[in-house]
């Protein structure tokens, strides 16, 4: 089971909590333990200057990017816009902002759960790979506000409804012509230093690396499920960790060919 706590200044407990001795929001809280009064990881934090005072817990970076508050708050909403910001490069503000929306991820779970044959462990796995993304790739630069209930409803979204749908996802056919060229093992060299010229020019125009290297992997001949497998996650998740990589592509492109 999982409480949170919603008091205005930082209380003795977590704020999120569980009596769960084991399984994955266990996992998740733990490591939240584990780092929340880390020296080198508040200093790192508070170096970023979100807070007006130096902070001693990661819990009160919660509270000032809104936890426990109003939903119309916006200088709240500010401090999550400008962590998800950083998260798009740092592991670690991505790691501050699921904890942020963890009570609401853990709700989606419970409530998908209820219908899906794993129970909630397996919808809790599929919510909390499908947050780790959305957190990593949000359209900051064009959704400034509402952040929390944003991510909330994308992480639904694509953990338990886009799959349904992406057979009506528009890709560029360029774009899908060069990862079906450099799948097929009769492809030609010049096709492969075609496509890595092309990431290469996507790089230079905002293609977050980690995007760049699964589609080089893609592009080399590695299976989906093989994707999968190496890093440690879902076939399902891999599908979507392609398709958001390959949407990211198309507009790094665009933004390379304007240039």
């Amino acid at each position: 089971m999982i409480t949170t706590q919603h008091q205005q200044s930082v209380p003795s407990s977590a704020l999120v909590h569980t009596t769960a001795t084991r399984g994955p929001a266990r996992q998740l809280i733990s490591e939240w333990e584990r780092i929340s009064t880390s020296r080198p990881i508040l200093r790192k934090v508070n170096a970023w200057g979100l807070t007006p005072d130096p902070i001693t817990h990661l819990d009160e970076l919660l509270q000032y990017a809104g936890f426990g508050k109003a939903t119309d708050d916006s200088g709240a909403d500010h401090v999550l816009w400008q962590l998800v910001c950083r998260a798009e490069h740092d592991e670690l503000a991505a790691r501050i902002v699921l904890h942020r929306i963890l009570p609401a991820v853990l709700s989606i779970a419970q409530r998908r759960g209820r219908i899906m044959r794993g129970g909630m462990n397996e919808a809790l796995d599929e919510t909390v790979a499908s947050a780790w993304m959305i957190i990593r790739t949000f359209p900051h630069q064009r959704r400034t506000a509402k952040i929390a209930s944003n991510l909330c409803r994308d992480v639904e979204y694509h953990a338990f409804v886009r799959e349904a749908r992406l057979k009506k996802v528009d890709i560029d056919p360029r774009t899908e012509l060069h990862f079906a060229t450099l799948a097929n093992t009769y492809e030609r060299i010049d096709a492969a230093e075609e496509l890595e010229e092309l990431l290469r020019d996507a790089e230079s125009a905002g293609l977050p690396p980690h995007h760049a290297t699964l589609l080089r992997d893609l592009g080399r001949g590695v299976s989906t499920d093989e994707a999968a497998y190496e890093r440690n996650i879902s076939p399902r998740t891999m599908r979507n960790h392609k398709h958001i990589a390959i949407n990211a592509f198309r507009q790094a492109h665009r933004r390379a060919t304007t240039i």
